[in-house]
Order: structure tokens, then C-alpha cells, then sequence
């Protein structure tokens, strides 16, 4: 079997300051994977006049990053509607003051002015507001490719179900000023366009960063992630402020960065992952963080992988659970691996380590398979002395097998049987609890 090393495309999407629209594209026009030009192109495939897409260099706490901004011609008419009615009760005048883009990281916060631009109307339409069933119909009859087109209404329709949700008004009722409208269709079509441009790879992302406090909203003061943007965390990984950052209100993820990521469903990893890097890039957001970076950073790596010349073999992804326990008994800790076996572990062993201070210790490690691996964890954290315990991915390969049934001596026995590529047989051997029953039986 000739075995050779494959490098596979994998991009690591890293919230250093939380993650907002016009941040997770600057970082893709930062790395070189998509120009200026190309994304100013966009807006003419949507057929929305006026609009402009703004690329700069800016530099946030001496880091140098790229910056996106959407203009537009205010007085272009971008949206009709076919039914007009009185201006909508929930419509105040929040909306008097100007709007670059969709959310905190284009105002120094929402507490200091800066708000959403996704409103929600009982039926009523206005020429200031389009409606959630507009942007995605304008979506759907674009010139966009097919692939960016679908993931942009994938993103928007992320949008519109978690404030449909939030509300308890139906998707249909739910509406962008007219403003954030014209922002959030462009940064989400801008980042549909960058994750296609980069081509099929792995996605590694950090925890999502929220942000803490409180926000001042069109519908009152919130606490930080507000409503909509804590539905769109659901299922995803998030971490805390950090601690160079002093704001005691500020929120550093959108709903519109956190609608993109969801529907990237990427693999939340605790750093970069291994590979060989190749690029990166670095987006930032308009707000002033201080000493702190405000930015996204997008980091481009080739991954190893081991791969086989010929077909045949089998390949899977199983989860390594560990910890190490220096204050527990030997029996217990003997019970508890046994215990992971029953419950369907792939393999559980226990490995003699020198713990803190110079303590003996045991670590108890298990491989699981991803369905159950975090079941497993939590009964190892219930059930054992450990405070915590580590995980890891690891990629298998594994001769094709078969069980066949043989009669012994002793009477039948299950043997394993390995496969070479073309069927053959390299190894055999029969299962273990068979043979342990024949031992265990009294001799004549």
C-alpha cells in the first residue's frame, strides 16, 4: 500500500472583536481572494441603482486592515411595494439618523445611538421599509451566480426567521429600513460572493464574541446579544468579552456576521488549526475599541492529510476524550473506564502520568465516535473527580472488514476478518469475549 501525504484547502475565521458583515468581507478583500472592483460589480447584478461599495485602509490599535463601506444615492426609489398604507405603529423616529451599515461595528455602539435596521410591521408597506419577501424575491431574480445567490437568501432567511421568532410575527412581517435594507443585502451578497470566490475547504472558526451590557434599541434597551442575535447563537459556540476591552456596554457581534457564520456552519475549533498557512487577512469594523483591535481576521491554510493510493479503506472522524485524575481511587477510576466501554465507546484505556506538583496520576482516556463523544464527556464530568476534561478530533483509516462465523474444538467462534483493496485477506482474529467464554469454562 503506497501511502502519500494530500494537502486540503481550510480556512480558520477568527472573531478577534466579534464578527459583522462589512468585517467578514474586508477580510476576504484583505487576504487577496476577492478585489475591489469585483465587488462593485455586485450591486448592478441586483439591479440597485445609486449604490457604491467603498474599500479603504484603515488602521484599528496600529493593526492595518481593510475597510468596506456601502454608500448610496438616497433618493434612488430601490424598492416598491405594491400595497401602501399608513406609516407602521412600531415605526417611531429612529430612523432619522444616518446609517452605514447593519449594526454596532458601524456606530460606537448600540448604546450610543447606533441600532438595527430589521423592523416589523403588521401588514402595513411603506416606501421606507422593505419587507423580508422583497429582498429575497430581488435575491432570487438576480444575475448573481447560483451558488452566491442561494447563500445569500440561505443568510437573509436566517435573518428574518430569528425576528419573526423573537416577535411572534410571521417571516413575511418582517422588514429592514429602507437604509439597512440597501447595507445588509450588500454585505450579505458580498460575503456569499467571497466564500464562493474562495472555493470548496475546510471552515474552522472561533467562538463567536457577543459582546456584554446593554443596547439601546427601536423597541427599548436590550441586553447585549439582543434578542435576535441571541436566537442566531442558538447551536453555536460563543466566548466572552475580552479583557483589554473596557467598555461596559458594547456589542461586538451582528446579526447579519452571525446569520453569515451560521450558515457557514463551520467547525468551532479553540485556535488556528494545524496546517500550513498561506495567507491571511484582516477586516475591520468602524467602531473604536481602544488599545483593542476592532477586526475580523480570516487565516488561509493547507491541511495534511494522509491518503491512500488505492481504494478500499474505510475513513472516519472519532473524538479523543481525556483528563487526568490524581484524587481518586484506583478502582473507581478502573469502574469508570469500564463503564464507557458499556455505554459504547469505541476504546477507553488508562495511561500512568506524573500530575501537578509531582503527583502520580491516571489519565483516562476514550475514543468515541462524534454522535456520542459529548454525551460521554458530560458522564465522565458527572460521575468522576475531574473539574474538566479535553477533547480532539482525530481522522481514521481502517481495513475494510467482515464477520464470519467458523466452528473450533470448542464450538463456533466469530472471527474479524480484515480486507486488503481487492478483498483479500490480510489479518484475522475471533472475538475476544467468544474465546474469554470458552478459558472461563471448567476443565474436565
Amino acid at each position: 500500500m503506497r501511502k502519500t501525504i494530500a494537502m486540503n484547502k481550510a480556512i480558520y475565521l477568527e472573531s478577534v472583536a466579534g464578527v459583522a458583515g462589512d468585517m467578514f468581507v474586508a477580510s476576504f478583500v484583505d487576504a487577496g481572494v476577492v478585489k475591489a472592483d469585483e465587488l462593485g460589480a455586485l450591486p448592478a447584478q441586483l439591479d440597485l441603482d445609486g449604490v457604491e461599495i467603498v474599500v479603504s485602509r484603515v488602521r484599528r490599535a496600529e493593526v492595518e486592515a481593510s475597510h468596506v463601506r456601502v454608500g448610496w444615492n438616497r433618493k434612488s426609489d430601490l424598492f416598491h411595494h405594491e400595497h401602501h398604507g399608513s406609516p407602521d405603529p412600531h415605526d417611531h423616529h429612529q430612523h432619522d439618523h444616518d446609517h452605514d451599515h447593519d449594526h454596532g461595528h458601524d456606530h460606537p455602539s448600540h448604546a450610543e445611538g447606533g441600532e438595527t435596521h430589521l423592523h416589523l410591521h403588521s401588514g402595513s408597506h411603506d416606501g421606507g421599509h422593505a419587507h423580508y419577501a422583497d429582498i429575497d424575491r430581488r435575491l432570487a431574480r438576480s444575475r448573481l451566480d447560483e451558488p452566491v445567490r442561494e447563500l445569500a437568501r440561505k443568510i437573509f432567511r436566517l435573518l428574518a426567521e430569528a425576528e419573526a421568532s423573537v416577535h411572534g410575527f410571521p417571516v413575511e412581517d418582517v422588514a429592514f429600513h429602507e437604509v439597512g435594507a440597501v447595507d445588509s443585502i450588500m454585505d450579505v451578497v458580498m460575503a456569499a460572493y467571497c466564500v464562493n470566490k474562495l472555493g470548496a475547504c475546510k471552515m474552522y472558526a472561533s467562538p463567536i464574541r457577543p459582546g456584554r451590557g446593554f443596547v439601546k434599541m427601536a423597541h427599548g434597551t436590550h441586553p447585549v446579544p439582543p434578542p435576535a442575535s441571541l436566537k442566531l447563537l442558538s447551536g453555536l459556540q460563543v466566548a466572552p468579552v475580552p479583557a483589554a476591552i473596557f467598555r461596559t456596554d458594547v456589542e461586538l457581534s451582528t446579526p447579519t456576521g452571525i446569520a453569515i457564520l451560521k450558515a457557514l456552519a463551520p467547525h468551532f475549533v479553540a485556535e488556528v488549526p494545524p496546517g500550513t498557512l498561506l495567507g491571511h487577512g484582516v477586516g475591520a469594523g468602524t467602531m473604536d475599541l481602544g488599545a483593542f483591535p476592532n477586526i475580523f481576521r480570516i487565516v488561509l491554510l493547507e491541511e495534511e492529510a494522509l491518503s491512500v493510493s488505492a481504494e478500499g479503506f474505510d475513513r472516519d472522524r472519532v473524538v479523543e476524550i481525556a483528563c487526568n485524575i490524581d484524587d481518586d481511587t484506583a478502582e473507581h477510576i478502573a469502574w469508570m473506564a469500564s463503564q464507557l466501554l458499556e455505554q459504547g465507546a469505541l476504546d477507553s484505556w488508562l495511561t500512568p502520568v506524573t500530575g501537578k506538583k509531582g503527583r502520580p496520576a491516571v489519565c483516562l482516556s476514550v475514543l468515541a465516535t462524534e454522535a456520542n463523544w459529548s454525551s460521554m464527556a458530560a458522564w465522565i464530568l458527572k460521575n468522576g473527580t475531574t473539574f474538566g476534561v479535553r477533547y480532539r478530533s482525530w481522522d481514521r483509516l481502517k481495513l475494510r472488514r467482515r464477520f464470519e462465523r467458523r466452528e473450533a474444538a470448542e464450538g463456533f467462534l466469530t472471527y474479524k476478518v480484515g480486507l486488503a483493496e481487492d478483498g483479500g485477506v490480510l489479518k484475522e482474529k475471533p472475538e475476544f469475549e467468544e474465546v474469554r467464554r470458552i478459558w472461563e469454562k471448567p476443565k474436565a
